[in-house]
């Protein structure tokens, strides 16, 4: 199993900011995963997938980190009824992989700039629907170092939200297969263009920064509305092509970006007396 100690880890995120780490362990297998049971028991080791969602700051992360950037990243099984995802699993690798074998329902998660574990982690979501809502079961390592099956019914999730219990990391899902949906051998490529069309998938960034308030209010309708497109702290930046996307351009710090958010939080609660909740977690 490789294990890497005080390199970048910008180099680990899709927005390209953070310190140095201390310890990044890289398992392959459950097997890796079970040898490091003690460094999972700690409530300070990260679990990081592709690295979107998440930001590291100036001065660095001084614990453990776990890394399934080449946890069993190729696996996926199906049958009439169901398929089987390790996590490690690019969301839109699997995406393509229903669209080739004509399995309609996941066309959705294509352009999800993460693995189907950091999916599960967050409830992923876009085009109206949401990772969660396929679920049939999940396989976790608990805190404890041990592993269990979860069932859907057993796991309460909300919007962007998921109580993890206990759960650690999550190794593979089972997700079902709707018979009764139509395929649309277009609508991958349809859901393809609006992302490219319409948020900045080419620049760095860690994806949507805020939640929606609600079903009928987006976070980047608050943010356009307020005129802050033209808003930049340091490196850090709000997109001109998603104004809930912060961009940095290349020289940009973790301490520019919380800055930013601060603004962005002051400004829409000032002028909608709504406070935005982060979707970004920043360690």
């Amino acid at each position: 199993m490789k294990t890497l100690k005080q390199v970048p880890l910008k180099d680990y995120t899709t927005i390209r900011i953070g310190g140095e780490s201390s310890d990044i362990y890289f398992p392959e297998s459950i097997d890796d995963l079970i040898l490091l049971k003690n460094i999972i028991a700690s409530k300070k080791t990260i679990i990081l997938g592709k690295g979107s969602n998440i930001a590291f700051k100036d001065h660095g992360y001084k614990h453990s980190i776990i890394s399934l950037k080449y946890f069993n990243k190729n696996k996926i099984d199906d049958n009439t009824h169901q398929i089987n995802v390790m996590a490690g699993v690019s969301c839109a690798r699997f995406a393509k992989y229903c669209h080739k074998n004509y399995i309609s329902g996941y066309e959705f998660i294509h352009g999800i700039p993460g693995s189907i574990g950091g999916a599960l982690a967050m409830n992923a979501g876009a085009f109206g629907d949401d990772i969660w809502n396929h679920v049939i079961s999940v396989r976790c390592i608990l805190n404890n170092g041990s592993v269990k099956n979860f069932m859907r019914n057993e796991i309460k999730t909300s919007y962007r939200l998921v109580n993890k219990f206990n759960i650690k990391i999550f190794l593979d899902v089972i997700f079902s297969i709707d018979k009764h949906i139509k395929f649309d051998k277009l609508l991958l490529s349809k859901y393809s263009k609006n992302r490219t069309d319409t948020q900045p998938i080419k620049q760095w960034s860690s994806g949507c920064i805020f939640k929606n308030p609600s079903k009928d209010i987006s976070a980047s309708s608050l943010i356009d509305s307020a005129n802050l497109e033209k808003v930049k702290i340091g490196g850090i930046y709000i997109s001109k092509k998603h104004c809930n996307y912060l961009i940095n351009d290349g020289s940009g710090t973790c301490q520019d970006l919380e800055e930013l958010i601060r603004y962005i939080r002051n400004r829409i609660k000032n002028k909608y007396n709504i406070l935005l909740d982060k979707e970004i977690c920043i360690y």
